[in-house]
């Protein structure tokens, strides 16, 4: 058993969303997959979703989303016209996410927004004065002293 909640959820999710398909397109796919997906969903996951609604428009996970994906490409997909189709919208989203995490996690971006940061914790603090150093008499004497018998 997948011990692993998040994928127990999808799972569950991807069973909830083949009862509403058409019973031509469940019967494609084999009754080994199904009874794997079975075994290993959550069984204490509530699904509420409307199946009037297309898939992008409902509420499900990415992994959910993935197993959907993996299931139209191995059992939906007739041709091998229609799978590089699938396969061209896999890339161009892929493109996409990665695109979004480049910009996200853009190096440049970080260091810029950090020194945004720090400038921004300059700019509120209080000004400080410089404060003038005062040696102290004895201490003037003795660096005279230092300077005449030429001592560091």
């Amino acid at each position: 058993m997948i011990n692993d909640i998040k994928y127990a959820n999808a799972m569950a999710e991807v069973l909830y969303y083949l009862k509403g398909i058409r019973d031509e397109d469940l019967a494609k796919i084999p009754k080994k997959l199904i009874d794997f997906l079975e075994e290993n969903s959550n069984k204490n996951y509530i699904c509420n979703f409307d199946y009037t609604k297309p898939l992008k428009e409902l509420n499900l996970t990415d992994e959910s989303k993935g197993i959907i994906a993996m299931i139209c490409y191995y059992y939906w997909c007739n041709t091998e016209e229609n799978k590089q189709k699938l396969i061209s919208i896999f890339n161009q989203n892929e493109k996409i996410y990665q695109e979004e995490m480049k910009e996200k996690y853009d190096p440049k971006k970080i260091f810029e927004e950090r020194n945004e940061k720090n400038i921004q914790k300059i700019k509120t603090n209080e000004t400080v004065d410089v404060v003038k150093y005062k040696e102290s008499k004895l201490k003037k004497i003795i660096n005279k002293l230092k300077n005449y018998f030429h001592i560091r």
